[in-house]
């Protein structure tokens, strides 16, 4: 987690008021909602309705007008009218998933653009901004490209340092991380908290809850248009309050899956669990090892007893071990201990030589646990 000095008496620099709107896209709405950003602030904002945050962001972004309630900016109401919306828009930048850059431009046309059209400063600083910017981001290489030349982390890294230009007061970035592959996404993170250690007070919203936990010095978890907690990363994410949260943070933790042996699809599932190990960095050989004891475990000591399990996997970036954890109903059924024929000895004999360790947890409100760690 950002070890960022506490901002709770910090200024507020941006903030929802009571804002209630319709998404013009979606079902989704916001009700009666409130937020505060304060200087220095590093949030992140999680929940299971994609357009629901998107609507939140463009509220903030000043991109739409609230039905009722209002925004806040350095605590001023946003004046809607005769351009206050344009004109306070230039202290908050604000990074879409998708982008938006223009195509028609080079990088470095992309860079300059907007503050060559709002700014009264020299065209040398600005070009220089933009070159530091570029460099920041690891982009000077392609200053002169495309963007349909780049890549798609490429693109993101720039449509981030872009929003940089004007030197906002507030970044809101949309799922940094979303559509990237493993290493892609490891860029555009890193670039993110190199923001953050500039001091920028930022609010990012993302499906990853392990980066929120990393980068993040607040959590807001909001669900039906509402935020239901707000507090310090390690709480709201070790110790949510709310069931709502709580279901959300287990299932976005590691991998989640909730598995019907009548309906198993190994192939599948292989490559899920494939895609999840792959993107956590699991190394090639530790990958073939997990699929080998997912085989033993799930197809000859569990199938044969329980019909239905929920799998989750959780890497430890310490020590790099994966830990698995199959949770199934019953009055108590531990698959290392039942007694069995020679097939049955044998499969816990083969998957106590490939794993670190192997215990089953009582049952607790009728869920058994069996936890294998690779």
């Amino acid at each position: 987690m950002n070890n960022a000095e506490n901002t709770s008496e910090a200024p507020v620099i941006l903030a929802a008021r009571r804002i209630s709107m319709q998404d013009r896209y979606s079902m989704e709405r916001l009700h009666d909602l409130s937020l505060e950003i304060r200087k220095g602030d590093v949030v992140a904002l999680i929940g299971p309705s994609e357009p629901g945050k998107r609507l939140l962001l463009r509220c903030l972004d000043l991109l739409d007008e609230p039905e009722g309630g209002n925004v806040e900016l350095n605590g001023e109401p946003v004046q809607w009218r005769y351009g206050g919306a344009d004109r306070a828009r230039r202290a908050i930048g604000m990074v879409f998933s998708r982008e938006s850059l223009f195509l028609n431009l080079t990088v470095m046309g992309n860079m300059t653009l907007a503050p060559s059209d709002v700014s009264k400063e020299d065209e040398w600083l600005i070009l220089d901004r933009a070159k530091s910017l570029l460099k920041f981001a690891g982009l000077s290489g392609v200053a002169d490209e495309m963007p349909v030349n780049l890549t798609t982390g490429q693109r993101r890294r720039l449509a981030i340092v872009r929003a940089l230009m004007l030197q906002p007061q507030v970044l809101l970035i949309e799922d940094p991380g979303d559509k990237l592959s493993p290493e892609e996404k490891n860029e555009v993170y890193a670039l993110v908290r190199e923001v953050v250690k500039t001091g920028m007070t930022i609010l990012f919203s993302t499906r990853d809850l392990e980066f929120a936990h990393e980068t993040a010095t607040r959590i807001v978890f909001m669900v039906d248009g509402m935020i239901r907690e707000d507090g310090k990363a390690a709480d709201v994410l070790d110790h949510p309050q709310f069931d709502r949260t709580q279901a959300f943070v287990r299932k976005n933790t590691g991998f989640y899956r909730e598995i019907n042996a009548r309906a198993f699809d190994r192939y599948e599932f292989e490559g899920a669990i494939e895609t999840f190990a792959v993107g956590k960095l699991v190394p090639a050989e530790k990958r073939r090892a997990l699929r080998g004891i997912l085989k033993i475990l799930f197809l000859k000591m569990l199938f044969p007893h329980i019909s239905r399990i929920t799998l989750t996997l959780d890497v430890k970036p310490d020590t790099g071990d994966v830990v698995v954890t199959a949770q199934y109903p019953g009055s108590g059924f531990d698959p290392l201990t039942q007694d069995g024929d020679a097939d049955a000895d044998a499969a816990k004999a083969e998957l106590l030589a490939c794993v670190k360790s192997a215990r089953y947890r009582l049952p607790s409100t009728g869920k058994n646990e069996f936890i294998v760690v690779v």
